[in-house]
């Protein structure tokens, strides 16, 4: 791996990546695969609450104090910060967020939660929406980024710019999940909202 100033430019080695980005990729599921087949709820509502937390800490570190961070660098300090990013937002992220919704589906199953429940159908749309972002936008971004890096970073201002429009991406996700945890502390409760 190349650093800023160099005059290899913005090089990332693909073994590297692999090796750092894999296994953030099939850690959790590994994972979910064992809380799944131990057929234990205790385990299952942990672990969604557990991957949960990590999505929207995730979002509130990415959309909120990296976002401030970043406005206040340089580009190629910026593209330097992708660099180290692109690891954990292209492997990490899609996974918490596949295992959190499989993992809260199951839970809402062994709750015996009535699928058309308002509240199930209210968190349906908001997932919707969280997965459509992830999928639809953050994923493709964050694989032109890498790419982008591969090819030795000559375009700054692309992975700049998609650096920064996935950090406010991260913002928006933010916001969708706080009104999920709002409409399952309905499902935690009983209250209604």
């Amino acid at each position: 791996m190349i650093g800023v100033g160099s005059k290899e430019g913005y090089k990332l080695s693909n073994a590297a990546f692999m090796k750092r980005g894999v296994p953030m990729l099939l850690i959790p599921i590994v994972v979910l695969i064992a809380v799944l087949f131990s057929n234990d709820f205790y385990f299952l509502e942990y672990f969604h609450v557990i991957t949960g937390s990590a999505w929207t800490g995730m979002d509130l570190v990415m959309g909120l104090f990296f976002a401030f961070v970043m406005r206040g660098l340089s580009n190629a300090e910026r593209v330097e910060v992708s660099k180290r990013l692109i690891p954990t937002m292209l492997f990490f992220m899609p996974s918490i967020a596949s295992v959190t919704v499989t993992a809260g589906l199951y839970t809402a199953m062994n709750l015996h939660i009535a699928f058309t429940s308002p509240y199930f159908i209210a968190t349906g749309i908001v997932v919707i929406i969280l997965i459509a972002q992830g999928f639809a936008l953050f994923l493709p971004n964050e694989l032109r980024i890498y790419l982008e890096i591969l090819r030795g970073g000559k375009d700054v201002g692309k992975i700049v710019r998609l650096t920064m429009f996935n950090l406010k991406l991260s913002l928006s996700q933010l916001v969708f999940q706080i009104a999920i945890i709002v409409l399952m502390a309905h499902f935690a409760t009983g209250y209604a909202l």
